[in-house]
């Protein structure tokens, strides 16, 4: 889908001058679940339109996993409407964006996930995710 390859891109020009992250790609739910296992990002963006597993499926097996339970999901979902954005938020997502994915309330919602996991990981004496080169 057009808008997919759009988000990916904004995404990728947004965070390429950020040198404190590094940028996990997975073209489905299971290689993400791997991704997330492995590598333990700081903040999971959701793609909630992707066939397959399902996204409620997905957060629920990183909510079962000690490694990635705390891990904030940002749900990216072409259906904004109000009940969709509480039914998502209900469910566990920790923030809601609407596609076509926007720079600023993108940049914010990551800003505000990373801070999240910063304080959670310091709480529980977590080591920090493991950091790869670019």
């Amino acid at each position: 889908m057009q808008d997919d390859a759009e988000s990916i891109a904004l995404v990728e020009h947004l965070l390429a001058s950020r040198k404190d992250l590094v940028l996990l790609r997975a073209l489905d739910l299971e290689h993400g679940l791997k991704l997330a296992r492995t590598k333990r990002p700081e903040a999971i963006l959701v793609d909630i339109d992707l066939a397959g597993m399902g996204a409620i499926e997905f957060m629920k097996r990183l909510r079962n996993d000690a490694a990635t339970e705390a891990t904030p999901l940002l749900a990216l979902g072409a259906n904004a409407s109000p009940a969709t954005v509480v039914n998502a938020i209900d469910a566990g997502f920790f923030h809601y964006l609407a596609k076509p994915l926007q720079a600023a309330p993108f940049l914010e919602a990551l800003a505000y996930a990373l801070e999240f996991t910063a304080a959670e990981r310091a709480e529980r004496g977590s080591p920090q995710p493991l950091k790869e080169s670019r």
